[in-house]
């Protein structure tokens, strides 16, 4: 809790800056996201399926150097994880939720005089909220049946110790790029990579990273 309160008043803080506030655009944005799971264990690729979720958020666009370039922090609602193929009849649903600020800075390109097409990156930094993991089994023949029923939930670990299932907080860097219309509604891609090491049982050259892609449609309004 005390992890999600400062990241709160740290989005608070960016987004209500006297220095970016003045000429800024306030908004929001939310879309579908496609999240995985990347590393090794035991010395071994993962090579677990993508779980689909969504992202929603605010966020603020502040131009620098004349407008060709912006400061476009935002703090988000993200679902990332994974499907693990734990065996042929049996697969692990990691349902990981996240509130994730970001600090993106954009470079801005004109279009048709009005219209926008940007592109740019920043760092990202997660607190965890509550998840949960959700175990199904195959049901059928395997030759015959790929339908997969729900068999157990239950509540995800974050922590540092060995019984932990995931590390907490996380952190990377966010990739996006979009078109943005003269009347505030846009269209963006990004992509965030996780650096910290998610395993809290990581040895050697093991590790376990999110990545996860999103398709977002935003609106932003200026501020007059």
């Amino acid at each position: 809790m005390k992890k999600l309160c400062l990241l709160l008043a740290s989005a608070t803080a960016l987004l209500s800056s006297p220095s970016f506030a003045q000429k800024a655009s306030v908004g929001f944005s939310g879309g579908v996201t496609m999240a995985n799971q990347y590393g090794k264990n035991g010395g071994k690729l993962i090579t677990d399926d993508q779980k689909i979720g969504y992202t929603v958020g605010l966020e603020m666009d502040a131009p620098m150097c004349k407008g060709k370039f912006s400061f476009h922090p935002g703090i988000f609602y993200s679902q990332k994880g994974r499907i693990e193929n734990v065996s042929f009849k049996e697969k692990t649903y990691w349902s990981l939720r996240y509130a994730e600020l970001q600090a993106n800075f954009l470079y801005n390109m004109t279009h048709k005089k009005t219209n926008t097409f940007y592109v740019g990156g920043g760092p990202a930094f997660a607190v965890d909220l509550p998840s949960f993991a959700e175990t199904r089994l195959l049901n059928g023949d395997p030759l015959l049946s790929n339908d997969f029923v729900k068999s157990g939930k239950r509540s995800v670990n974050f922590g540092t110790l060995s019984n932990s299932d995931f590390v907490g907080p996380d952190w990377g860097v966010n990739l996006m790029l979009g078109y943005r219309l003269a009347n505030g509604w846009s269209v963006g891609y990004n992509y965030t990579i996780g650096v910290r090491n998610i395993n809290p049982n990581a040895t050697g050259t093991d590790g376990l990273r999110n990545h996860f892609m999103g398709l977002r449609i935003g609106y932003l309004v200026k501020n007059k």
